[in-house]
């Protein structure tokens, strides 16, 4: 006998049309998907390697140390070091070195002269001559290393003596800056600096003193280069130091003005 055979339709056309729809639907999610992922690792990366470059930009800075108590001084010194910065750290040290001869050499010649004018007291009541140095950090970057050092010393005397010293420095081209580097194409920059130092300082010696005479001012803070020569260069300022007699008297202590770029 003969079997029975069916014939079954293939699906229509229409069903396939569908599957591939579906599938390049899907294929599309996926290669958006992994762009994305791409993107995004590459934006994560590059904003790594930003950072890694940025650190190794970024100044390491250290205070190096000095202390010495052997009678009849008595010594404390914290002074700077960079990484990488030898020229600027052979000045900071010369500086330092400086202050530290001059230091010991008018004290030990003031000691031998009480020691001889009045042997009796020098025993009883023998000297000490003291030195601290610190410093205040400024601008610190690769570009510009600002610090201002803060002495105060004993070398004999009525009384001891506060003053400062800058040292700032460009590290590009490897030398100090001098305040007209910082104020370039403007022949009048001394007399904007004292016309503003001087009307700051006005304030501060007012309060200080209640109105006492403020003619030290008009000399100390006139425009001069050396009477702003010790500043502390910021992100957008510039500090300007006046040590003790520079525009008032000694009592009166030393002072600061900030004036913005």
């Amino acid at each position: 006998s003969r079997g029975l055979w069916v014939r079954v339709p293939p699906p229509p056309l229409m069903n396939y049309k569908k599957i591939i729809s579906i599938l390049i639907i899907i294929l599309i999610f996926i290669a958006g998907g992994a762009a994305v992922y791409f993107y995004r690792q590459n934006l994560a990366n590059k904003k790594s390697s930003e950072q890694t470059e940025q650190k190794s930009k970024e100044i390491s800075i250290e205070d190096k140390k000095i202390t010495d108590q052997a009678k009849p001084f008595n010594i404390t010194v914290n002074y700077p070091s960079v990484t990488g910065l030898d020229d600027f750290n052979k000045i900071a040290e010369n500086l330092i070195n400086n202050e530290l001869f001059e230091f010991k050499k008018i004290s030990l010649e003031n000691d031998a002269a009480v020691k001889e004018i009045d042997p009796v007291n020098y025993e009883r009541y023998p000297r000490e001559y003291y030195l601290n140095i610190g410093y205040d950090k400024g601008l610190i970057d690769e570009n510009t290393i600002s610090v201002v050092f803060n002495i105060s010393n004993f070398t004999g005397g009525a009384h001891g003596a506060n003053y400062f010293s800058a040292l700032n420095y460009d590290v590009k081209n490897k030398r100090e800056i001098k305040l007209s580097d910082m104020f370039p194409g403007q022949a009048d920059y001394l007399q904007k600096i004292s016309n503003y130092c001087t009307e700051d300082l006005k304030k501060q010696i007012f309060e200080r003193t209640e109105g006492m005479d403020q003619g030290w001012i008009e000399d100390g803070a006139g425009p001069k280069e050396e009477n702003f020569s010790v500043f502390l260069i910021n992100q957008n300022s510039i500090i300007f130091y006046f040590p003790q007699y520079q525009v008032a008297a000694y009592a009166v202590g030393d002072f600061k003005v900030e004036m913005p770029k």
